[in-house]
Parts: structure tokens; sequence; C-alpha cells
């Protein structure tokens, strides 16, 4: 029997139907019929999303599609590094019911309600309907309302472990059905607000300056340093007469410090913004890496109006928070100037 398409199976089989138009960024929404799914985020909270915001990976992960600031300094680069989108592991933590206890708290599937005696979990089985499962037995969720009512008091979003981020096991949120035992009730209700985890969360990626006046304040053996340069040699004589051949770099300002990773950026034929996308997007791909661009104002000429189209060139990093990408001063001003 094909899994019911609103538990985690069916939305697992569902997703790897439509991968591609997830990752097209396709609008998918009606899929699961504008349901809500929740998951819990690397903070350690509950937040929600619809289908087609996000994919699962090798691991079975939920990788959440997003340029939310508040997720991006969790980016993990997967299935989307050719864009700059962030993908984020979260934890599936169910979906929306469509159903509110006695109470009008929402019902998600994962949550435990209380029926009579019973603490049971909310879970789709066969039926459009979701139920509560008990051990060996399950009430759909209006035979329950219409015979006493219930009420949520708890999820299953207990002793979580933050591996779960990095392969996940749907089995090991879903231990049990019914709640008896008294030590495990407390704790489906100590999760009833937010998620309780065993060992500590995720570590978001190093955050780093986003702009600076003078090179040297932001430069240490982790940073990735770029320039422009030219694509073709030029002849230069050196102090003694020779004539060297050299590539010139279009830089104003090269730290004094010693410099253990530079990327460069050739110019052929004013190419600038294709090579700042490229920029861009090898930062995205390696979020433990800081990237520090070199000025090169003066080198490059450019004039007051040509300042406001570099800068211009910049904004997919803002809109999609690029945070590993250190900027002269100047070109964040201008970009501030562009948004109000």
């Amino acid at each position: 029997m094909a899994p019911h398409k609103f538990s985690f199976e069916g939305i697992f089989d569902l997703e790897r139907k439509h991968h591609e138009d997830i990752i097209e960024r396709k609008p998918l929404k009606h899929i699961l019929e504008g349901r809500r799914i929740r998951f819990v985020n690397p903070k350690g909270r509950f937040d929600f999303c619809y289908f087609g915001d996000f994919y699962f990976d090798t691991g079975n992960v939920m990788m959440l599609i997003t340029n939310d600031l508040n997720y991006t300094w969790y980016h993990r680069s997967d299935q989307m590094s050719n864009t700059l989108w962030s993908t984020v592991p979260v934890i599936f933590a169910g979906v929306e019911t469509g159903v509110k206890d006695d109470a009008g708290n929402e019902i998600f599937t994962y949550d435990f309600c209380d029926l009579g005696r019973n603490r049971l979990m909310v879970q789709y089985l066969s039926s459009d309907e979701p139920c509560l499962m008990g051990d060996n037995h399950s009430v759909p969720l209006s035979w329950a309302k219409e015979h006493g009512g219930f009420k949520k008091s708890g999820t299953a979003l207990y002793d979580l472990r933050k591996e779960m981020f990095e392969i996940f096991n749907p089995w090991e949120i879903w231990r049990v059905n019914q709640f008896n035992d008294a030590e495990e009730r407390e704790k489906a209700h100590n999760a009833l607000k937010a998620p309780v985890f065993v060992d500590g969360l995720p570590a978001p990626n190093k955050r780093w300056h986003r702009t600076y006046l003078n090179i040297d304040d932001v430069m240490d053996d982790d940073v990735v340093l770029v320039y422009f340069r030219s694509s073709d040699k030029e002849t230069i004589p050196d102090e003694d007469g020779e004539l060297l051949e050299h590539y010139v770099c279009y830089i104003d300002n090269y730290p004094h410090c010693e410099v253990k990773q530079e990327y460069e950026m050739v110019v052929d034929h004013e190419n600038y913004q294709q090579l700042l996308y490229e920029l861009m997007l090898k930062a995205h791909r390696t979020p433990e890496k800081c990237f520090v661009l070199c000025d090169f104002f003066e080198n490059i000429v450019i004039f007051d109006k040509c300042r406001k189209i570099f800068a211009h060139y910049f904004k997919p990093m803002i809109e999609y928070y690029i945070q590993n990408i250190v900027l002269p001063k100047w070109i964040m001003e201008e970009l501030i100037k562009e948004v109000v």
C-alpha cells in the first residue's frame, strides 16, 4: 500500500517526484493542498514552510531552500550550489492537519493529544483523515471531537540529537503511539512549545566582517584574497631597464601581511558583472572560507556614475545574504543608497 501523502514517507515520495521542479523554484504549494510543513530549525525552534521550499538530501535530511537572513548563517552547500539560494539542514516535524483541538490549537502530525485518560500521537493512515494512534487501535480526529473532545498535550520532538541535521530517520521521532509512562508523558509535554535536544545544536558558519576601510584589519589565515587582473601580459621595464612581461593586477590596497590564498578575476572585455557573480557562487559554495575583495577604484578608474554600476553588480549578494565576502566600504555605501 502506498504511503499517505501527508505522512513523512508520502511527502518524501512527492519530493522525489517533483525534485527538478523544486530545484528550479517552481510554485508547488498546491501539491500538499497548501498545508504547512513544520520543521525544527538549527536554532532549535519550530518554524514552517510549504511544499516546494525544501528537498531531501542523500541522508534523508530536509533541506530548507531560503534567502532568509536568520538561516543563511547555517547554509550547507548541497544540490543547489549553482545558485545563490541557501540550503539549510532542518528536521522534519510534521504536517498541518487542518484540525484544531478543543482549545483552538492547530494540530500537526507528531503532536500528542489527550483523549480521556490516553495520550495519543497524531498520524495519517490510509484515509484522508488524521487519526490518534493507540498501541493497537486508531481514532479519527472527527470521532474524537464528537465523543468528548481532545486537547493537544505535547509533541514527539523530544530527546532530539544534533546529528539528526546530518542523517534523519523518522522512526527516531515516531518511537511510540500511546504514552502511558509518566516520565514519557512529561517529556512529550515539555516539547509542546519547542523541541528538546539532548546534545546541543549545530554551530552556524563563522561570522565575518562585511566591509573594511583598511584591508589589513580583515586579514587572517583563513582569508582568500580576491582581485581583478588583466587577461594579457604587459611589458614593463624593471629598475635595471630590462623588459619583463607580467599580468597587471588592479589592486589599490594589497595587504601588508602574508597572503596564503588568492582568487584572481581575469578581466576580458569588461566582463566585471560575470566575474563578480562567479565570485559570489564560489563564496556561497564554500561558506567555511572568507573572501576579501581588494579595492580597485583607482586602478580601473571608476568615475562617479560607474561607482553605482559596480555596486549594483553586488546586489545579489545582498538579496541572498551571502555572508562571507568582505567588500571595500564604498561598495556597501553605494548599495545602501540604492536600497534607500
